[in-house]
């Protein structure tokens, strides 16, 4: 059987008893996972279904379930006439070309591999077994109107109408295994039905706020609240595989809105999982990454990939954080599934001994060639000399080239930390580096073009590069993004909401937005702030409340920092997390 059909099978079932992750590839790690276990655990559970569903009241979802046990089994047969095998599906990249044309590569063709995968085995079926597939499509029809009848029962309990809206998801994805992009529309629609209800509102009001009502029907409560947390789960990353729409967490369509705010129950994943009530239920948020050892937001970049860049800060900047490197020459490659990371020590310079050295800016360009600004102390005969070093890695993280950049000077802050080097890289591949009050534009070896001086430079929050190839650059007093040409004309300018201050700025290139990681002080909170290409606002989008390891005069390099890439990721870095957006 395809693994992409086993894991949709058994992570949209598994829902059913609130298991949202793959259960039967948990269940089944220690063997090899054959199409008779998975059929046996699959099944098992649906049986166990009749035991949460008795009287005559619940009709529909007796019903409801009774035709997705049914599906379930006719998808069983067809997928035993069709004889899949791993072998017989065709590698996603091996397909045709014109299947992916267009596409970036990267991390956008990535997203669609199991979608082609899918779209493969799917046409197997209809091949090798197209009654019994048809008849499958019939049962989980019957069981998503039957559970959508059950849902708009108002007799009937929270707790009931809130498993009628998980029959009603499982049922419609399965019932839409040939079209999940027709799935996934139906159901972000259904799931905005599911968070209006005035039930579900005052569930998640009472849950996350506390107080005397929270006392009452405590465990009932947080199994709702998990259920709800659930769907959206597995909703998300069903849209993640399969659809090139609303894949990221900023228009996620999911948001309850309560009295006193709106709740994602994707991006304020933790407000909940971490509570002490949900133990380890929920595990690791959908596309945010937990790390152990803390990291400098503002010397992080992403890659196609997802992967996060991160550089190391130490010399003269050893007070922003305790344990910096004195000798710190090493970037750290950060996987997106946080299974492995890569740390690779960059070259010491050719000239003169290191003594202490610090790496100040860092930067990806869209072919994954990672840009590295060090500053250097060397000691020679006479002097000690403090000079900035550019270093530039290719995809591998071999080194391309490097270059002494003598256009900036090494300065300090009152503190004795060394200025920062703010750095992009735009089409051209020409970088593009901000220093003090200047704009320094150089090709793609480091020699210097030109330079100019915004008269909005200051210190500097935000700096991007957008899909027009204009330098993004916050105001003086970070309420405001105006954009240059690379020639330093000043095109435009867009207000932030009143309140609020940039922290970063990124252009999300596939949902084509202008993203501005904002700080508003009334809330003490972390807010993501979209534009469209023109610049028209929309509303804000409450990301995360501050944490005093990211605000702090002494570390300016642990404030959160967003960045994105070319081909589509964007992430929000803090100190101790990453958020794939």
């Amino acid at each position: 059987m395809s693994s992409i059909v086993t894991s949709i099978l058994s992570s949209t079932v598994g829902l059913l008893w609130n298991k949202a992750r793959d259960s039967t590839a948990a269940k089944l790690k220690d063997g090899d996972v054959t199409d008779a276990k998975i059929r046996e655990l699959v099944v098992r559970e649906l049986n166990d279904i009749k035991t949460k569903l008795d009287g005559l009241s619940r009709v529909n979802l007796l019903s409801s379930s009774r035709f997705l046990k049914e599906g379930v089994d006719l998808l069983y047969v067809s997928l035993d006439k069709s004889k899949l095998e791993p072998k017989a599906v065709m590698d996603p990249t091996q397909q045709d070309r014109d299947e992916t044309s267009g596409m970036s590569s990267g991390v956008e063709s990535g997203i669609l591999s199991e979608a082609l995968e899918l779209s493969h085995v799917m046409g197997e079926l209809k091949i090798y077994s197209d009654k019994e597939f048809e008849s499958a499509k019939e049962r989980f029809k019957d069981a998503r109107k039957r559970a959508t009848d059950a849902f708009c029962n108002e007799a009937l309990n929270i707790n009931d109408r809130i498993f009628a809206a998980k029959l009603r998801v499982v049922s419609e994805i399965l019932e839409c295994l040939d079209s999940p992009q027709t799935a996934i529309t139906g159901c972000l629609s259904f799931l905005q039905d599911l968070h209006s209800l005035p039930a579900i509102r005052d569930m998640f009001s009472v849950y996350l706020n506390g107080g005397v009502k929270s006392l009452l029907g405590k465990a009932e409560r947080v199994e709702n609240i998990k259920s709800l947390m659930l769907i959206n789960y597995v909703l998300f990353n069903l849209n993640l595989k399969f659809s090139r729409k609303l894949t990221d967490r900023v228009t996620w369509p999911g948001v309850i809105e309560l009295t006193d705010r709106s709740f994602d129950p994707i991006l304020d994943w933790k407000e909940v999982s971490t509570k002490k009530s949900m133990d380890d239920e929920l595990g690791q948020p959908p596309k945010q990454l937990i790390l152990d050892e803390a990291i400098f937001p503002r010397l992080s970049a992403v890659d196609s990939h997802g992967n996060v860049v991160v550089g190391e800060l130490g010399g003269d900047n050893i007070g922003l954080v305790v344990g910096a490197c004195v000798s710190a020459g090493n970037i750290t490659v950060i996987s997106r599934t946080a299974a492995e990371s890569k740390v690779v020590k960059l070259p010491d310079p050719s000239e003169g001994k290191p003594i202490e050295q610090g790496i100040v800016g860092l930067a990806v360009d869209k072919n994954n060639n990672v840009y590295v600004v060090r500053w250097v102390k060397t000691r020679t005969e006479n002097s000690d000399v403090k000079s900035y070093v550019l270093n530039v890695l290719d995809e591998n993280h071999n080194v391309k080239h490097d270059c002494m950049c003598d256009f900036l000077q090494v300065t300090c802050t009152p503190l004795g930390n060394v200025h920062w080097v703010k750095i992009a890289i735009n089409k051209n591949n020409n970088i593009i580096m901000i220093k003090g009050d200047y704009l320094y534009v150089c090709d793609n070896v480091g020699q210097l073009k030109h330079m100019f001086e915004p008269h909005t430079i200051g210190v500097t929050m935000g700096f991007a590069i957008s899909n027009k190839d204009e330098i993004m650059i916050s105001s003086r007093d970070d309420k405001a993004v105006h954009f240059y040409s690379e020639e330093g004309n000043l095109k435009s300018t867009i207000e932030l909401p009143e309140g609020h201050k940039i922290r970063g700025m990124a252009f999300h290139y596939v949902i084509r937005k202008i993203i501005v990681l904002t700080y508003a002080q009334r809330k003490d909170s972390y807010f993501l702030v979209s534009y469209t290409e023109t610049g028209e606002p929309e509303t804000p989008t409450f990301f995360c409340k501050r944490d005093d390891a990211d605000y702090s005069g002494l570390k300016p390099g642990l404030k959160p920092f967003i960045t994105s890439h070319p081909c589509g990721p964007v992430a929000v870095v803090r100190a101790k997390s990453i958020t794939i957006i």
